[in-house]
Protein backbone atom coordinates (compact mmCIF):
# COMPACT_ATOMS: atom_id res chain seq x y z
CA UNK A 1 0.00 0.00 0.00
CA UNK A 2 1.69 3.29 -1.33
CA UNK A 3 1.62 6.10 1.46
CA UNK A 4 2.13 8.91 -0.73
CA UNK A 5 0.47 11.73 1.04
CA UNK A 6 -1.07 14.48 -1.03
CA UNK A 7 -1.95 17.76 0.50
CA UNK A 8 -3.27 20.67 -1.61
CA UNK A 9 -7.00 21.16 -2.09
CA UNK A 10 -7.20 19.01 -5.04
CA UNK A 11 -5.53 16.04 -2.75
CA UNK A 12 -9.16 13.70 -2.90
CA UNK A 13 -9.16 14.35 -6.60
CA UNK A 14 -5.77 13.34 -6.98
CA UNK A 15 -5.85 9.69 -5.05
CA UNK A 16 -9.28 9.70 -7.04
CA UNK A 17 -7.67 10.05 -10.39
CA UNK A 18 -4.36 7.49 -9.46
CA UNK A 19 -6.90 4.35 -8.63
CA UNK A 20 -9.09 4.41 -11.32
CA UNK A 21 -5.62 4.89 -13.61
CA UNK A 22 -4.33 2.00 -10.91
CA UNK A 23 -6.97 -0.85 -12.61
CA UNK A 24 -5.68 -0.36 -15.97
CA UNK A 25 -2.06 0.77 -16.00
CA UNK A 26 0.79 -1.08 -14.85
CA UNK A 27 2.72 -0.55 -11.33
CA UNK A 28 5.57 1.03 -13.45
CA UNK A 29 3.92 3.67 -14.64
CA UNK A 30 1.37 4.48 -11.68
CA UNK A 31 4.87 5.17 -9.87
CA UNK A 32 5.78 7.66 -12.47
CA UNK A 33 2.39 9.51 -12.17
CA UNK A 34 2.25 9.32 -8.20
CA UNK A 35 6.21 11.05 -8.50
CA UNK A 36 4.87 13.67 -10.67
CA UNK A 37 1.57 14.57 -9.66
CA UNK A 38 3.67 14.75 -5.69
CA UNK A 39 5.43 17.58 -7.18
CA UNK A 40 2.30 18.95 -8.35
CA UNK A 41 0.58 18.35 -5.55
CA UNK A 42 3.35 20.41 -3.60
CA UNK A 43 3.47 23.25 -5.98
CA UNK A 44 -0.70 23.36 -5.72
CA UNK A 45 -0.34 23.47 -1.34
CA UNK A 46 2.94 25.82 -1.60
CA UNK A 47 1.02 28.54 -3.66
CA UNK A 48 -2.00 28.05 -2.26
CA UNK A 49 -3.93 27.50 -5.49
CA UNK A 50 -7.44 26.48 -5.27
CA UNK A 51 -7.92 26.49 -8.90
CA UNK A 52 -6.12 24.69 -12.14
CA UNK A 53 -5.73 27.61 -14.42
CA UNK A 54 -3.29 28.39 -16.91
CA UNK A 55 -1.56 30.25 -15.25
CA UNK A 56 -0.89 27.95 -12.30
CA UNK A 57 0.41 25.33 -14.66
CA UNK A 58 2.84 27.63 -16.46
CA UNK A 59 4.56 28.35 -13.58
CA UNK A 60 4.40 24.72 -12.58
CA UNK A 61 6.19 23.86 -15.75
CA UNK A 62 8.76 26.72 -14.87
CA UNK A 63 9.72 24.39 -11.60
CA UNK A 64 10.70 21.76 -13.93
CA UNK A 65 14.18 20.54 -14.40
CA UNK A 66 15.55 17.93 -16.90
CA UNK A 67 15.31 17.15 -19.92
CA UNK A 68 12.88 17.97 -22.52
CA UNK A 69 11.63 14.30 -22.65
CA UNK A 70 11.25 14.77 -18.80
CA UNK A 71 9.56 17.86 -18.75
CA UNK A 72 7.43 16.61 -21.52
CA UNK A 73 6.28 13.59 -19.88
CA UNK A 74 6.02 15.05 -16.60
CA UNK A 75 3.45 17.59 -18.51
CA UNK A 76 1.53 14.79 -19.99
CA UNK A 77 0.51 12.94 -16.60
CA UNK A 78 -1.19 16.41 -15.42
CA UNK A 79 -2.60 16.89 -18.62
CA UNK A 80 -4.48 13.35 -18.17
CA UNK A 81 -5.01 14.12 -14.68
CA UNK A 82 -6.91 17.50 -15.74
CA UNK A 83 -8.65 15.79 -18.72
CA UNK A 84 -9.87 13.60 -15.82
CA UNK A 85 -10.67 16.96 -13.92
CA UNK A 86 -12.53 18.29 -16.72
CA UNK A 87 -14.50 15.20 -17.81
CA UNK A 88 -15.72 14.86 -13.68
CA UNK A 89 -16.94 18.19 -14.32
CA UNK A 90 -14.25 20.40 -12.66
CA UNK A 91 -13.16 23.32 -14.44
CA UNK A 92 -9.22 22.95 -15.01
CA UNK A 93 -6.99 24.37 -17.50
CA UNK A 94 -6.08 21.36 -19.91
CA UNK A 95 -1.71 22.14 -20.97
CA UNK A 96 -0.52 20.93 -24.26
CA UNK A 97 2.33 18.80 -24.43
CA UNK A 98 5.62 20.37 -25.70
CA UNK A 99 7.58 18.12 -28.05
CA UNK A 100 10.15 16.41 -27.18
CA UNK A 101 13.41 17.34 -29.04
CA UNK A 102 15.79 14.45 -29.51
CA UNK A 103 18.97 15.75 -28.20
CA UNK A 104 20.99 12.95 -27.35
CA UNK A 105 24.19 12.34 -29.20
CA UNK A 106 26.19 9.22 -28.82
CA UNK A 107 29.62 8.62 -28.99
CA UNK A 108 30.80 6.25 -31.55
CA UNK A 109 33.78 4.71 -31.00
CA UNK A 110 36.69 5.07 -33.27
CA UNK A 111 38.96 1.79 -34.25
CA UNK A 112 41.99 2.92 -32.67
CA UNK A 113 39.05 3.81 -29.04
CA UNK A 114 37.56 0.29 -29.94
CA UNK A 115 40.80 -2.02 -30.09
CA UNK A 116 42.03 -0.09 -26.96
CA UNK A 117 38.76 -0.99 -24.76
CA UNK A 118 38.79 -4.50 -26.06
CA UNK A 119 43.10 -4.91 -24.74
CA UNK A 120 42.11 -3.34 -21.42
CA UNK A 121 38.86 -5.64 -20.96
CA UNK A 122 41.21 -8.65 -21.68
CA UNK A 123 43.79 -7.51 -19.11
CA UNK A 124 41.07 -6.60 -16.32
CA UNK A 125 42.38 -7.59 -13.28
CA UNK A 126 41.19 -10.36 -11.17
CA UNK A 127 41.66 -9.64 -8.03
CA UNK A 128 41.18 -5.97 -6.02
CA UNK A 129 37.98 -5.21 -5.25
CA UNK A 130 36.11 -7.81 -7.62
CA UNK A 131 33.04 -8.94 -5.93
CA UNK A 132 31.69 -10.63 -8.78
CA UNK A 133 33.68 -14.35 -9.84
CA UNK A 134 34.74 -14.67 -13.01
CA UNK A 135 33.99 -11.15 -14.15
CA UNK A 136 38.06 -10.96 -15.98
CA UNK A 137 36.19 -13.30 -18.61
CA UNK A 138 32.60 -11.76 -18.50
CA UNK A 139 33.64 -8.34 -19.35
CA UNK A 140 35.23 -8.91 -22.52
CA UNK A 141 32.92 -11.29 -23.64
CA UNK A 142 29.90 -8.66 -22.98
CA UNK A 143 31.96 -6.12 -24.61
CA UNK A 144 32.34 -8.25 -27.95
CA UNK A 145 28.50 -9.70 -27.83
CA UNK A 146 27.31 -5.77 -27.41
CA UNK A 147 29.91 -4.03 -30.23
CA UNK A 148 29.64 -7.24 -32.96
CA UNK A 149 26.36 -7.42 -33.01
CA UNK A 150 24.69 -4.37 -31.40
CA UNK A 151 22.64 -6.02 -28.59
CA UNK A 152 21.30 -4.09 -25.50
CA UNK A 153 23.32 -4.51 -22.36
CA UNK A 154 20.37 -6.12 -20.70
CA UNK A 155 19.83 -8.89 -23.72
CA UNK A 156 23.01 -9.55 -23.13
CA UNK A 157 23.25 -10.37 -19.45
CA UNK A 158 20.52 -11.97 -19.62
CA UNK A 159 21.45 -14.70 -21.91
CA UNK A 160 21.58 -18.59 -21.01
CA UNK A 161 23.38 -21.21 -22.41
CA UNK A 162 20.07 -22.20 -24.19
CA UNK A 163 19.66 -18.89 -25.70
CA UNK A 164 23.48 -19.90 -27.85
CA UNK A 165 22.71 -21.98 -30.73
CA UNK A 166 26.97 -23.32 -31.44
CA UNK A 167 26.32 -24.82 -34.22
CA UNK A 168 24.17 -22.16 -36.36
CA UNK A 169 26.13 -19.60 -34.53
CA UNK A 170 22.94 -17.81 -33.30
CA UNK A 171 22.05 -16.30 -30.43
CA UNK A 172 18.24 -16.29 -29.41
CA UNK A 173 16.77 -13.84 -27.64
CA UNK A 174 14.20 -15.05 -25.17
CA UNK A 175 13.41 -11.63 -23.33
CA UNK A 176 13.75 -8.72 -25.52
CA UNK A 177 12.36 -4.99 -25.28
CA UNK A 178 8.90 -5.03 -26.54
CA UNK A 179 8.93 -8.58 -24.99
CA UNK A 180 10.04 -9.79 -28.74
CA UNK A 181 11.63 -12.53 -29.28
CA UNK A 182 14.52 -12.50 -32.16
CA UNK A 183 17.16 -14.74 -33.81
CA UNK A 184 20.59 -12.65 -34.02
CA UNK A 185 23.16 -13.88 -36.40
CA UNK A 186 26.66 -14.10 -35.55
CA UNK A 187 30.08 -13.70 -37.15
CA UNK A 188 31.75 -17.34 -36.77
CA UNK A 189 34.93 -15.79 -35.67
CA UNK A 190 32.61 -14.73 -32.14
CA UNK A 191 30.78 -17.87 -31.88
CA UNK A 192 33.85 -19.85 -31.76
CA UNK A 193 35.04 -17.67 -29.29
CA UNK A 194 31.79 -17.43 -27.34
CA UNK A 195 31.76 -21.52 -27.58
CA UNK A 196 35.00 -21.55 -26.05
CA UNK A 197 33.69 -19.26 -23.12
CA UNK A 198 30.91 -21.49 -22.56
CA UNK A 199 33.74 -24.48 -21.77
CA UNK A 200 35.89 -22.36 -19.44
CA UNK A 201 32.89 -21.30 -17.44
CA UNK A 202 31.55 -24.56 -16.91
CA UNK A 203 28.00 -24.14 -18.81
CA UNK A 204 28.39 -26.95 -21.55
CA UNK A 205 25.27 -29.28 -21.03
CA UNK A 206 23.67 -26.61 -19.04
CA UNK A 207 20.88 -24.56 -21.06
CA UNK A 208 19.61 -22.66 -17.58
CA UNK A 209 22.89 -21.65 -16.76
CA UNK A 210 23.37 -17.85 -17.05
CA UNK A 211 26.26 -17.00 -19.51
CA UNK A 212 27.01 -14.36 -17.14
CA UNK A 213 26.27 -14.86 -13.58
CA UNK A 214 26.08 -12.58 -10.94
CA UNK A 215 27.87 -13.03 -7.06
CA UNK A 216 26.66 -16.45 -7.31
CA UNK A 217 24.84 -18.58 -9.77
CA UNK A 218 21.11 -17.76 -8.80
CA UNK A 219 20.99 -14.56 -10.86
CA UNK A 220 22.66 -12.82 -13.28
CA UNK A 221 25.50 -9.90 -13.47
CA UNK A 222 23.64 -6.94 -12.87
CA UNK A 223 23.82 -3.64 -15.46
CA UNK A 224 25.10 -1.69 -12.39
CA UNK A 225 28.01 -3.70 -12.33
CA UNK A 226 29.04 -4.09 -16.19
CA UNK A 227 28.41 -0.17 -16.98
CA UNK A 228 30.54 0.78 -13.50
CA UNK A 229 33.31 -1.22 -14.85
CA UNK A 230 32.96 -0.45 -18.44
CA UNK A 231 33.26 3.54 -17.50
CA UNK A 232 36.28 2.71 -15.56
CA UNK A 233 37.44 0.93 -18.61
CA UNK A 234 36.48 4.64 -20.49
CA UNK A 235 38.60 6.26 -18.00
CA UNK A 236 41.53 4.64 -18.92
CA UNK A 237 41.30 5.00 -22.54
CA UNK A 238 40.79 8.75 -21.83
CA UNK A 239 37.45 8.90 -23.00
CA UNK A 240 35.68 11.53 -20.65
CA UNK A 241 31.87 12.72 -20.81
CA UNK A 242 31.08 15.66 -22.21
CA UNK A 243 30.44 19.43 -20.76
CA UNK A 244 27.21 19.85 -22.64
CA UNK A 245 24.22 19.48 -20.52
CA UNK A 246 21.52 16.19 -20.78
CA UNK A 247 24.31 15.00 -22.97
CA UNK A 248 25.16 10.75 -22.05
CA UNK A 249 28.73 10.99 -23.18
CA UNK A 250 30.80 7.66 -23.99
CA UNK A 251 28.84 4.97 -22.33
CA UNK A 252 28.05 1.07 -22.75
CA UNK A 253 25.33 1.90 -25.02
CA UNK A 254 27.53 3.57 -27.47
CA UNK A 255 28.66 0.23 -28.10
CA UNK A 256 25.50 -0.52 -29.82
CA UNK A 257 25.28 2.48 -31.65
CA UNK A 258 28.79 1.85 -32.99
CA UNK A 259 27.37 -1.55 -34.66
CA UNK A 260 24.78 0.48 -36.01
CA UNK A 261 27.44 3.13 -37.73
CA UNK A 262 29.65 0.61 -38.52
CA UNK A 263 27.09 -1.61 -39.99
CA UNK A 264 26.05 1.20 -42.48
CA UNK A 265 29.30 1.63 -43.32
CA UNK A 266 29.87 -2.01 -44.32
CA UNK A 267 26.10 -1.72 -46.14
CA UNK A 268 27.47 1.29 -48.36
CA UNK A 269 30.41 -0.45 -49.36
CA UNK A 270 28.93 -3.40 -50.42
CA UNK A 271 26.07 -0.79 -53.00
CA UNK A 272 23.58 -1.45 -50.67
CA UNK A 273 21.95 2.15 -49.72
CA UNK A 274 20.95 3.50 -46.37
CA UNK A 275 17.36 3.73 -46.98
CA UNK A 276 16.95 0.00 -48.09
CA UNK A 277 19.24 -1.27 -45.45
CA UNK A 278 17.20 0.77 -42.60
CA UNK A 279 14.28 -2.15 -42.32
CA UNK A 280 16.93 -4.92 -42.21
CA UNK A 281 19.13 -3.20 -39.50
CA UNK A 282 14.96 -2.15 -37.74
CA UNK A 283 14.79 -5.92 -37.47
CA UNK A 284 18.39 -7.07 -36.16
CA UNK A 285 18.26 -4.83 -34.23
CA UNK A 286 14.78 -5.98 -32.52
CA UNK A 287 13.15 -2.28 -33.33
CA UNK A 288 9.31 -2.04 -32.98
CA UNK A 289 9.34 0.30 -35.75
CA UNK A 290 11.46 2.08 -38.68
CA UNK A 291 11.10 5.68 -36.12
CA UNK A 292 13.44 3.64 -33.99
CA UNK A 293 15.81 2.88 -36.10
CA UNK A 294 16.11 6.53 -37.76
CA UNK A 295 17.29 7.90 -33.95
CA UNK A 296 20.42 5.82 -34.93
CA UNK A 297 21.02 7.73 -38.24
CA UNK A 298 21.71 11.01 -37.00
CA UNK A 299 24.96 10.76 -36.74
CA UNK A 300 25.45 9.08 -40.52
CA UNK A 301 24.55 12.45 -41.90
CA UNK A 302 27.80 13.73 -42.97
CA UNK A 303 29.24 10.63 -44.28
CA UNK A 304 25.89 9.87 -46.20
CA UNK A 305 24.20 13.16 -46.87
CA UNK A 306 22.47 12.07 -49.64
CA UNK A 307 20.52 9.01 -48.19
CA UNK A 308 19.91 10.54 -45.22
CA UNK A 309 17.68 13.44 -47.27
CA UNK A 310 16.14 10.95 -49.20
CA UNK A 311 15.56 9.25 -46.41
CA UNK A 312 14.02 11.78 -44.10
CA UNK A 313 11.52 13.22 -46.98
CA UNK A 314 10.54 9.28 -47.27
CA UNK A 315 10.04 8.97 -43.20
CA UNK A 316 8.45 12.16 -43.42
CA UNK A 317 5.08 10.53 -44.77
CA UNK A 318 5.61 7.52 -42.87
CA UNK A 319 5.87 8.88 -39.19
CA UNK A 320 3.44 12.01 -39.02
CA UNK A 321 4.26 14.41 -35.97
CA UNK A 322 2.36 13.35 -32.44
CA UNK A 323 2.26 14.93 -29.37
CA UNK A 324 3.32 12.58 -26.41
CA UNK A 325 -0.06 11.88 -25.08
CA UNK A 326 -1.11 9.86 -28.70
CA UNK A 327 2.43 7.52 -28.66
Amino acid sequence: MNDTQFNSSYASLIKQFLCIKAASYCEKTIITYRRVLKGFDSYLETNRSHSISKDTIDGWIQTLHGADSTVSHAVGTIRRFTEYLVQSGIPAYVPAVPKIRDSYMPHIFTDEEIAHIIEIADSYPSGGNNTVPHIRAMLPMIIRISLCCGLRLSEVINLKKRNFNASDGALVLEIAKDNKQRIVPMHESLSILLQKYCIVMGVIGQPDAWLFPGKDDSAHISLKTVDNRFRLILREVNISRPDKKYERGACFHCLRHTFVQRSFVQLKEMGISVDNSIPYLSIYLGHSNLRQTERYMKFTTDMFLDEFQKFAAFSGDVFPEVCYENE
